[in-house]
């Protein structure tokens, strides 16, 4: 606050001017009027106005003509392929709800820090563009663990002058900048555990709560979110009814269940006014694609009829694991861009060495999640340049990657191989594959999706029956088809892997199959009881003593539940440590992208910024329960001795840091690691008497 009401000396405080000056503190504070939008007398204009579109495409358009006509919105689901155009439908969405609900602002939420990244430009340019209009300075913030490590939202808040005249249409206000308060600016794009945490019983609940209820609320790629992730997404969404947001639900498809849930969860937040015959209608179990399911009042309404788009049919042939070499050096005849995705680090790890060997390293590119951060968004770049819209691609590569390829990156190969995975992941997969409309090479003008790891027996490859469980594999590998032909198989094979229709297997695999689907349900069942703990309840009944009150919203018995150990989080994942990873260099340290000692420039500023961006998560061999205590004191006790000073540094206080030797090597609690800039991070146990 210094800023805006700087101290005074004795004298000058006897004649200053009280009334004075805090009206001169306030304006410099003082950055933007709440939102008014004024909607055109044609919406689809927003289309031309905010984007450059010539026209929009009939799912944008029929879903801005459906907002217009309702007279109390509410939900709306989109479920549209991916590349329609559901990231522009959307934000002309929000201009419409926000004129017809008198709300001032957006929560635009997505899965990851990536692809919150990934989408900040897009909402920029578009609210630079409503300030062009209105002539206001709007209020923006990106709201995740890493925000202020993202160059355009940094920059943006280096811009803010806070004794001058606001020199931008967009800006940050520096007043919302907390983790408690962040929700409550105008304009906010982030992960969406923003979202969530407003069914998590915590601290400030109340500041989070109000923050939300003045914003329209856009959450993407729903078909990423887990169980344990939609326990807190139907009751965040329950309380947007309460309150009366217009919530904007998008999804490449949604299992039926999963679209019931979120229309009954809404509409239950508006209490008394649901209707039950509304819940129970037929056309929920639909499998039209594309599809838009929304809520006008009490109404639950649905709109089926689209224009056939264009459709592209993909080729499935199914591989065993031990052809795969003989299938890489028939494809790596002909000229074209290989990718293959399959479902653990350490597979694809293994696999780009085998493949460095033998077709050499300038032609296999390697992306997944240990890398140090900055390799990771600099592989990210690389391959938008390489195989990215509008790239001049590359004659030959094999690009080989994890799940983090699946969504966010525009990226495009000739001809795509897969590990076996749930068919929603499948098809987001595809979406990689004859992506753009450019000339393929010869031996792939047809689209062609090899997949490995299907079996008969139901034997699957270790790491997907871990991360995914057999019975959705069971069931994808059963319905999976010869070809695939999108966007019009997509709803349907979704409903029947996830459905609950019985499939025709063999006498002698039927028990095995039963205790899959035994264990797929009692997963389910612990995630939900897990999120169960700590859910925040649903908005008060009107007989209920507390209506209205915020009495009893953290009151809670952990005892009580099945999961009496269960993380108060919104994310059902396995604890990690995230490191700032740097290397030796001299007597010093520095990052592995620039060769020169930081370590005595560590007091500058930008210097320790730049440091905390070189982050890296362990592997989970080094975090899991009965370790993970053991490897933080053996850090902390390392960064006491050599990493002190970082704790007088506020972009790295807190943190901690390893320094990898002249050799890319570091020994913690009895593993090597080791980090290469092509490989990642990889890791084993360190030799004890002779043996590993």
């Amino acid at each position: 606050m210094k800023s805006f009401f700087p101290l005074l000396t004795i004298d000058e405080l006897e004649t200053e001017d009280q009334e004075v000056r805090f009206a001169n503190g306030w304006k410099k504070w003082f950055k933007s009027l709440p939102w008014e939008e004024k909607l055109y007398s044609e919406p689809e204009e927003l289309y031309t106005k905010r984007f450059g579109f010539s026209t929009p495409r009939d799912v944008q358009k029929k879903l801005t003509n459906i907002i217009e006509e309702t007279e109390e919105p509410g939900i709306f689901i989109l479920e549209a392929p991916m590349g329609i155009g559901k990231t522009e439908a959307s934000l002309v969405g929000v201009e419409q709800l926000a004129a017809k609900t008198g709300r001032n602002g957006l929560f635009f939420g997505l899965p990851t820090q990536a692809t919150s990244n990934g989408i900040f430009p897009r909402v920029n340019s578009w609210l630079t563009s409503i300030k062009d209009e209105v002539g206001e300075n709007l209020p923006i913030r990106l709201a995740h663990g890493k925000a202020a490590l993202n160059k355009e939202f940094s920059s943006l808040a280096r811009n803010v002058d806070i004794d001058g005249e606001a020199n931008g249409s967009v800006f940050v206000n520096e007043w919302f900048s907390g983790r408690k308060t962040s929700a409550l600016d105008d304009f906010v794009v982030g992960t969406v555990d923003q979202f969530l945490l407003l069914a998590l019983k915590q601290k400030h609940l109340a500041l989070r709560h109000l923050g939300f209820s003045k914003k329209v609320v856009i959450i993407d790629e729903v078909h990423a979110y887990d169980a344990h992730m939609g326990q807190y997404l139907m009751r965040a969404v329950q309380w947007m009814g309460a309150y009366g947001v217009p919530v904007l639900i998008l999804s490449a498809t949604l299992p039926a269940k999963s679209r019931k849930r979120l229309i009954k969860s809404y509409l239950r937040g508006k209490k008394d006014r649901v209707q039950k015959s509304q819940l129970e209608t037929d056309f929920f179990q639909t499998d039209a694609y594309p599809l838009i399911t929304y809520t006008d009042g009490k109404e639950v309404k649905q709109l089926q009829d689209f224009e056939k788009d264009k459709t592209k049919q993909v080729k499935i042939c199914r591989y065993d694991e031990d052809d795969l070499e003989q299938l890489l050096n028939t494809l790596t005849q002909s000229d074209g861009v290989i990718g293959i995705i399959v479902n653990t680090v350490r597979r694809a790890q293994v696999l780009a060495r085998r493949c460095v060997e033998k077709y050499g390293s300038e032609r296999v590119e390697l992306l997944h999640s240990n890398f140090i951060a900055t390799d990771r968004m600099k592989k990210e770049n690389e391959l938008l340049e390489m195989i990215g819209k509008g790239a001049a691609r590359p004659k030959q590569k094999i690009i080989i990657g994890t799940q983090v390829m699946e969504q966010s990156l525009d990226i495009d190969f000739d001809v795509l191989i897969s590990d076996l995975a749930p068919i929603d992941l499948l098809i987001q997969r595809v979406g990689r594959l004859h992506r753009h409309d450019i000339q393929r090479p010869r031996s792939f003008t047809k689209a062609t999706l090899y997949i490995l790891g299907t079996n008969q027996e139901f034997e699957f490859e270790d790491g997907a029956e871990f991360i995914y469980g057999g019975y959705l594999l069971t069931r994808t590998q059963h319905y999976l088809p010869d070809t695939l032909v999108l966007p019009d198989q997509i709803s349907t094979l979704v409903q029947k892997v996830y459905g609950e229709n019985d499939i025709e297997i063999s006498a002698k695999l039927e028990k095995k199959y039963t205790e899959m689907k035994k264990k797929h349900e009692e997963n389910l069942q612990n995630k939900k009881d897990k999120a169960d703990t700590y859910k925040l309840d649903g908005p008060a009944r009107k007989s209920s003593r507390r209506k209205n009150t915020l009495i009893g919203w953290l009151d809670f018995s952990a005892k009580d539940k099945k999961e009496e150990h269960a993380s108060a989080q919104v994310r059902d994942s396995q604890d990690t440590l995230e490191v700032i990873a740097l290397k030796k260099i001299g007597d010093g340290y520095g990052t592995f992208d620039e060769a020169h000692d930081l370590s005595n420039k560590i007091d500058d500023f930008n210097t320790a910024k730049e440091i905390a961006k070189h982050t890296l998560r362990l592997p989970y061999a080094l975090s899991y329960p009965s370790i993970i205590d053991s490897t933080i004191e053996i850090l902390e006790r390392e960064n006491k001795k050599y990493l002190s000073e970082w704790q007088n540094q506020s972009w790295l206080k807190g943190s901690l840091g390893i320094v990898f030797n002249e050799n890319n090597e570091y020994y913690l609690n009895g593993y090597i690691l080791h980090y290469d800039s092509k490989f990642g991070l990889v890791y084993e146990k360190e030799e004890k008497n002779g043996e590993i």
